[in-house]
C-alpha cells in the first residue's frame, strides 16, 4: 500500500473554500470597492475562478516549514514548491509594493500607519482603539470591503462579526488607497494556519494557482469547482442582513 499523503490530524482538517468576488454585481451598485481594488492592482486575486483540490491543499499545508516569514517552502506530489513575496506576486499577478507589517496580537507599529486614524476612519471619530471593533458598527461599504478582506486576503472560517487588528489595517490602506503588501500578508497568514492545530486550511482556489505555477499534475485528483455560493455580492449582502 502507498503511504497516505499526509498524517491521520489532517484528514479531518477541514477546507475553507475561496470565494470570488461579484464584479458584475458591485459595479452594477456603484459599490466603491471595485474601484480600491483597482487602485491596489488586486482584481486578480480576486478573480481566481479555480476548482480546489482538497488532498492537496492538506499536503500543501502539512509540509510548510518552518522558516523564515518571509517565504513558504513546502511540497506537494514530492514536488518542492518555494514562493518569496516577489514570486507569489508574480503568480498571482497583484503587486508587492507597500510595507511589510504583520502582527496577530497587537496593533501594527509603523511609520506608515496610525492605529488611531485607522479606527476613527473605520468607526467614525468618536471610536475607541482600546475597544474590541465590530462589524456592526461599519457603514455598508466597509462591511463589505471587511467580507473581502476576511475572505481573500486574510480568509477566516467565521467570527465576520468582530474586527481584527490585521483586518483593520489592511481596510485602512484599501480606503486610503496606501498602498499594501498583499504577498506579504498572505505568507504570514498561511504559516500562521499552519502553526495552529486544527485552524481550517484556507486559500483553496488560491493554492490551486500556485500549483499550476510550478506545474503540479492535477489529473485524477478529487477537486470542487466553486459554487454559486462562493461568490462575494449579492447573497452576501443578504447573508449580512442587507435587503436589496
Amino acid at each position: 500500500a502507498s503511504l497516505p499523503r499526509y498524517p491521520e490530524e489532517y484528514f479531518n482538517r477541514k477546507i475553507l473554500v475561496g470565494k470570488v468576488l461579484d464584479f458584475d454585481f458591485c459595479n452594477n451598485e456603484g459599490f466603491p470597492i471595485i474601484g480600491r481594488l483597482s487602485e491596489q492592482g488586486l482584481e486578480p486575486l480576486f478573480s481566481i475562478d479555480f476548482p480546489y483540490y482538497p488532498d492537496l491543499i492538506k499536503e500543501f499545508y502539512v509540509h510548510i516549514l518552518a522558516t523564515s516569514k518571509i517565504d513558504v517552502t513546502t511540497k506537494v506530489k514530492n514536488t518542492q514548491i518555494k514562493f518569496d513575496v516577489p514570486t507569489l506576486a508574480t503568480i498571482l499577478g497583484i503587486p508587492c509594493e507597500g510595507p511589510r507589517g504583520w502582527n496577530q496580537r497587537n496593533w501594527l507599529e509603523n511609520d506608515n500607519f496610525d492605529k488611531v486614524e485607522c479606527v476613527k476612519l473605520l468607526f467614525g471619530e468618536n471610536a475607541d482603539f482600546m475597544q474590541r471593533m465590530y462589524t456592526g458598527n461599519l457603514s455598508l461599504h466597509h462591511r463589505f470591503l471587511h467580507r473581502a478582506v476576511a475572505t481573500h486576503i486574510l480568509p477566516k472560517a467565521g467570527g465576520f462579526d468582530e474586527v481584527t487588528h490585521m483586518e483593520a489595517y489592511t481596510m485602512y490602506h484599501l480606503i486610503t488607497s496606501k498602498k499594501i503588501n498583499v504577498p506579504y500578508l498572505i505568507i504570514n497568514h498561511m504559516h500562521a494556519i499552519h502553526d495552529r492545530e486544527n485552524a481550517r486550511l484556507a486559500y483553496s482556489n488560491t493554492i490551486t494557482k500556485i500549483l499550476l505555477h510550478f506545474g503540479i499534475d492535477l489529473t485524477g485528483e478529487i477537486h470542487h469547482p466553486l459554487q454559486n455560493v462562493d461568490k462575494l455580492g449579492k447573497g452576501t449582502l443578504g447573508r449580512m442582513g442587507f435587503k436589496k
